[in-house]
């Protein structure tokens, strides 16, 4: 008989036990399911069981004045800071409360009503990356010395296969990626200024405070030349810039060098968020993300600069969709009609909601519908 390998281990956390058995009902077949009605019960589960590998719960339930989702990011034990955690969004729950959501640390976000596949896809991706992780890193990884720290990042190529990868489930499950490079600015001047020994060390010293920032579904590599590349997956422009910008504001207040010598440092950073389409590949991520840093080296010292993906920039603007319809020259962006759809839906959205004009249910058919046209009528 073949081993059976026990189940991965999720916690739900929603007010509604409706909602608890919807959801439970579409992941108990892949995970042991627990579940909490509020904040503080959720708290006391983690604690209590360190087998649980994904959190999933209600935006609101995430950032209300207990302050789970802060608590588990601060917590003191590694694994537990690093547990995934997807967030429920209703329609309720608007950008500003979403950016904020990610500002204090999730992971990613399902949209209610949420599609049973893309639920049961994300989870079980974020719990085993997780758990895979786990496996790989031993407990003493977090004492690693800063004389290997860079040796013991992941090998490009390793970095550019766990890519891929994650390329390739963006684009079947339509789930936003994130790629970042963050690189040291000035290095020749700065070994003119101090010597080659305090930059290198101000680099490794950089390379540990990354690394303290990655949930266990990251993957970090140093590319050479004071450059770090990072991957997250299922991470959308927001919750990258967020953590760069962590980053860079870690490592403007620690004292770096080495042999008794403090080097001042800044750092430019470049994201790449997209969903992933057939058109996109590693060499024009690297590309853009490449150009990001040369145009947030010329805006400063710790400056971030974000793109998004090749297929969106073709895709008109809505003033000039307008202005060709009122010409009677819609054509030229009937094949954009999909994504400017959906870049409005926000507005009609908000308007909705300000205006109480009850079309949220309109509104949520509507982006439903948007989101099964195919890709090549987008």
């Amino acid at each position: 008989m073949t081993e059976k390998h026990p189940k991965p281990s999720v916690l739900l956390v929603a007010r509604s036990t409706n909602s608890l058995k919807l959801v439970g009902k579409h992941l108990q077949a892949f995970f042991e399911v627990s579940t909490a009605t509020d904040a503080e019960a959720a708290w006391n589960s983690l604690l209590e069981n360190s087998d649980i590998s994904l959190l999933l719960g209600e935006l609101e339930l995430m950032i209300d004045k207990f302050g789970l989702l802060e608590r588990i990011r601060s917590a003191s034990d590694s694994w537990l800071a690093a547990t995934p955690v997807l967030l429920l969004i209703g329609e309720n729950d608007n950008d500003a409360r979403r950016e904020l959501a990610f500002q204090k640390g999730a992971t990613d976000f399902i949209n209610l009503p949420f599609s049973g596949s893309e639920l049961g896809a994300r989870a079980r991706l974020h719990a085993n990356l997780y758990l895979q992780h786990h496996e790989q890193l031993p407990e003493e990884m977090p004492n690693v010395t800063t004389t290997n720290v860079l040796q013991q990042l992941s090998p490009k190529n390793f970095f550019n296969s766990r890519a891929q990868q994650e390329l390739s489930f963006s684009q079947r499950h339509r789930g936003n990626i994130s790629l970042c490079k963050i690189r040291l600015n000035n290095v020749k001047a700065l070994v003119d200024r101090f010597d080659k020994a305090a930059v290198i060390g101000a680099v490794k010293a950089i390379a540990l405070i990354i690394q303290k920032t990655l949930r266990r579904e990251d993957c970090l590599s140093y590319f050479g030349n004071a450059e770090f590349c990072l991957l997250y997956p299922a991470t959308n422009g927001i919750g990258a810039t967020t953590c760069m910008n962590r980053i860079i504001e870690e490592v403007s207040s620690a004292k770096l060098g080495s042999v008794g010598k403090e080097v001042s440092v800044t750092l430019s950073a470049a994201v790449y968020s997209c969903i992933a389409n057939e058109d996109i590949d590693l060499e024009k991520i690297y590309a853009a993300l490449d150009r990001g840093l040369v145009r947030a080296r010329s805006l400063g010292g710790n400056q971030v600069v974000s793109s998004g993906q090749p297929a969106q920039q073709g895709v008109a603007s809505i003033d000039r969709a307008l202005k060709l319809i009122a010409a009677g020259s819609a054509d030229q962006i009937a094949d954009q009609a999909g994504p400017l759809l959906l870049a409005v839906l926000p507005l009609l959205e908000y308007a909705d909601e300000a205006l109480q004009l009850g079309l949220s249910v309109v509104n949520r058919d509507l982006r439903a519908k948007l989101k099964t046209i195919p890709r090549s009528k987008q």
